[in-house]
């Protein structure tokens, strides 16, 4: 027969026992959002995430396509000529300062971004665990059944 005790687990720091069954009832799934655990806040947090993710997508690629694009044409059709041939000012702009600045700043979105994947990794974690739990539980439940189904097996045999 099971033992009465094994319905049961120590879940709190106290000591005091709470039923398994009742583990994922109260356990609620956090849905962790990328503002929720940086421990940065504010402004700054704010403006890497909204870069990490505009420059992080095609339609950025295809809009500095066309910056550069547009560019050249009106350093070459347009009237004022202003960047020559090698385009040394819009090298200067898109290759030295945009990437520098881009570049810290997709380096603290992404740094959000891990944060909160390492948070939910750790929700998904206790989830799994309670549900290890409660298998291990139902398993021994079932041996417990098997055991009084032989032993109703064995006397009805008898009777």
């Amino acid at each position: 027969m099971v033992n009465s005790g094994t319905a049961f687990r120590s879940l709190a720091p106290s000591g005091t026992r709470v039923p398994v069954c009742w583990m994922l009832r109260r356990m609620k799934h956090k849905l962790v959002r990328n503002n929720d655990v940086h421990p940065n806040s504010g402004f700054n947090k704010w403006l890497a995430l909204l870069i990490t993710n505009g420059v992080g997508n095609m339609w950025f690629f295809y809009a500095l396509a066309v910056f550069i694009g547009g560019w050249i044409l009106l350093s070459k059709l347009g009237p004022l000529n202003f960047d020559p041939y090698p385009f040394a000012l819009m090298l200067l702009i898109v290759g030295g300062i945009f990437q520098a600045l881009a570049m810290v700043a997709i380096m603290v979105g992404q740094n959000v971004q891990a944060a909160a994947s390492d948070a939910r990794a750790e929700t998904d974690h206790e989830t799994l665990a309670a549900i290890h739990t409660l298998a291990a539980q139902a398993i021994q439940i079932l041996e417990g059944q098997n055991k009084i189904l032989a032993l109703l097996e064995g006397h009805a045999k008898n009777a």
